[in-house]
């Protein structure tokens, strides 16, 4: 028999995609799962939708309690696993039929503790989307996470498996922050060990008004946070990356904030750190294309 995967699908007002996203897991061609499914306060149907899925599949375990967020709401999940391995999904994304089948195989292939791949962008109707990924990056994860110079691992909560020995009582979702949570596990999983890349389209990404990846000011203080995490961790490989890093988190925080207007007096804070750390950096990649660009015209 194959190990167990214990999957944990947070919850919160997901009446929509819910069934959908239960039944990508329950129709893998990896059988041996549990279905953890954390309702994080839902006030709509989502309930009603898990519990009849429940009696038709005893693999689905449903656990209700009062919101307190996404991030302790997966860390809760955590709690619960018995499976050798642990993945997570959102409740809006969907697994293709091979995902579990090709991430475990990979596992048990490289001798690595966790897997991510690609994916496809999808909206609320299911249709496909173009999106591109920037720059993307899937190797050398922590440097290039800091770096935030492009994509590194995309989407990582509805993508990650990982060995539930390695995320042992440390390694748990942060529940200071919302948007860069994502981020931060995998600095987490990065700085204990190098990830397995499968390139290829594993799963489903929904796209939609309601997504948590829509920028909000909030993400500013967070992001700050975590920086000062990653330095406290020692995250950082050399000092000449941290300059870097550093200097490429403050251009993109004043890029954030000058499209909020209560946010906009913090701008030429973030725009002199982000000088402050690396000058060179400034120059390289708002300076030279300016002059480019006009020498063009």
């Amino acid at each position: 028999m194959r190990s167990l995967v214990s999957v944990i699908i947070p919850m919160y007002n997901a009446a929509p995609y819910i069934r959908q996203t239960i039944s990508s897991v329950l129709n893998q061609t990896y059988k041996e799962v549990e279905v953890i499914v954390m309702n994080d306060g839902s006030k709509d149907d989502s309930e009603k939708t898990v519990l009849e899925l429940q009696k038709e599949d005893r693999r689905i375990r449903y656990q209700y309690k009062a919101n307190s967020g996404v991030s302790d709401t997966r860390n809760k999940g955590i709690d619960l696993c018995t499976g050798e391995y642990v993945a997570f999904l959102d409740a809006d994304d969907v697994w293709l039929p091979q995902n579990l089948e090709k991430k475990i195989n990979a596992l048990n292939e490289s001798g690595k503790q966790w897997v991510f791949s690609l994916h496809e962008s999808i909206d609320e109707n299911n249709r496909q989307l173009q999106v591109a990924m920037n720059n993307f990056r899937p190797y050398n994860v922590v440097d290039n996470l800091l770096l935030w110079e492009g994509d590194v691992v995309p989407g990582p909560c509805s993508n990650i498996v990982v060995k539930r020995d390695f995320l042992g009582d440390e390694i748990r979702f942060d529940t200071s922050l919302s948007s860069p949570a994502d981020r931060d596990i995998c600095l987490q999983l990065g700085s204990k060990g190098e990830p397995v890349f499968i390139n290829e389209e594993l799963w489903q990404y929904r796209l939609h008004s309601q997504s948590m990846t829509s920028v909000n000011f909030k993400v500013v203080d967070e992001m700050v946070r975590l920086y000062k995490k990653a330095d406290e961790k020692d995250w950082f490989s050399s000092p000449k990356l941290r300059r870097k890093a550093l200097s490429n988190v403050n251009l993109i925080l004043a890029g954030i904030c000058s499209k909020f207007p209560s946010q906009r007096k913090r701008m030429p804070v973030f725009l002199l750190r982000s000088v402050w750390y690396s000058p060179f950096n400034i120059i390289q990649k708002k300076v030279l294309p300016f002059f480019s660009k006009n020498k063009k015209k």
